[in-house]
C-alpha cells in the first residue's frame, strides 16, 4: 500500500515511537483478578512529546492517527488514546477504563454528544481479560461539551483507536511473517506454503484497510462508526492468524502474542459500545 502522510505527522510518529521504544507490555496476565496497564512512567514520556494533550488542540484527527498507531503496535494502555482525544478515561454503559486514579470521565451521548462527569458512588473495580483497568461507577454529567469540540473530539478518538487497530493487527503480523520465513516445514520455509502465504495476504489487506479508514476525514456517526465495527473484528481475526501461523509457540505466553489478541477483543467491544451510546 502506498500512502502519503505529511511530514509533520510522520516526525510526531517518530518522537511518539522513540517515547515508548524501550517500554513492553506485561506479558504474564493475572486472569480473574483486576488488571490496570496504566504505567505512570510512560504516562511522562508521552507527556514531553505532547501525546497527552492533543484533545485540547483543535487540529488532532491527524497526530492522532499517527501517534495511535505506534501506540498500539507497542500494546500501550488504551488510556492514552482515551485521554489524549477525549480528555478523560471512557465511560459506558456503566463501566469505565482505567478509571481507578481519576475524578472525571469521558460519556458518550445521543447524537454524538460528549459529557464530562464525576462519579456519584464508589469505584468497584472488575476483572477482565485484558488490562484495561476496567470499575464500574455511576456518574453525573458535570458539562456538555458544545457540538463542535464532541464532534472533533470523537473524531479524533475513531480515528486514534482506528489507527492503534491497525497498528495492533500490523505488528502481530509482521512477528508471524518473520516467524514464517525463519521456520521450516516439509523441507521449505513456513512462508513457501501457499495456505500460509493466502493467510499472510489476507491480514496485510486487512491492516491497509485499517490504516487507510484511520486517515479518512469521515464522520464518526456515519461510515466511521461502521469502520471501527468491522476493524475491530478484522485485528482480532489479523492476531489470530500470527497466533496460527506460529503454531504452538503461538499459544505459550513466552511468544508475546496472546497480548495482541487479547487487546483486540477488548478494543472490539469498546469501540461498539461507545458508538452506540453516541449515535
Amino acid at each position: 500500500m502506498r500512502f502519503e502522510v505529511t511530514e509533520e505527522h510522520r516526525t510526531f510518529a517518530q518522537s511518539v515511537r522513540a517515547a515508548i521504544a524501550d517500554w513492553e507490555a506485561p506479558r504474564e496476565p493475572e486472569l480473574g483478578t483486576w488488571q490496570d496497564d496504566r504505567d505512570r512512567a510512560l504516562d511522562a514520556r508521552l507527556a514531553a512529546v505532547g501525546w497527552s494533550e492533543l484533545w485540547s488542540d483543535g487540529e488532532l484527527v491527524g497526530p492522532a492517527v499517527a501517534g495511535a498507531r505506534e501506540l498500539g503496535r507497542a500494546v500501550a494502555p488504551v488510556c492514552a488514546i482515551d485521554e489524549a482525544t477525549l480528555g478523560a478515561p471512557l465511560w459506558v454503559d456503566g463501566r469505565a477504563r482505567h478509571g481507578a486514579e481519576t475524578h472525571v470521565f469521558a460519556v458518550p451521548r445521543a447524537g454524538g454528544g460528549l459529557g464530562l462527569a464525576r462519579p456519584v458512588a464508589e469505584l468497584a473495580p472488575e476483572p477482565t481479560l485484558d488490562g484495561s483497568g476496567t470499575v464500574r461507577v455511576e456518574v453525573a454529567i458535570e458539562q456538555e461539551l458544545d457540538p463542535l469540540a464532541a464532534a472533533e473530539r470523537w473524531r479524533a478518538w475513531s480515528a486514534a483507536t482506528l489507527a492503534y487497530l491497525a497498528g495492533l493487527g500490523g505488528r502481530a503480523l509482521e512477528l508471524a511473517v518473520e516467524h514464517a520465513r525463519s521456520r521450516e516445514q516439509f523441507g521449505k520455509p513456513l512462508a513457501a506454503l501457499p495456505a500460509v502465504q493466502s493467510r499472510l495476504a489476507d491480514g496485510a489487506l486487512a491492516v491497509d484497510a485499517m490504516t487507510l479508514l484511520a486517515w479518512s476525514r469521515d464522520d464518526v456517526l456515519g461510515p466511521r462508526a461502521a469502520a471501527l465495527f468491522w476493524a475491530g473484528a478484522a485485528c482480532c481475526d489479523v492476531a489470530a492468524g500470527a497466533i496460527q501461523v506460529h503454531g504452538a509457540i503461538g499459544f505459550a505466553l513466552e511468544s508475546g502474542l496472546h497480548r495482541f489478541h487479547r487487546r483486540a477483543r477488548a478494543l472490539h467491544a469498546w469501540a461498539g459500545a461507545a458508538c452506540f451510546a453516541a449515535r
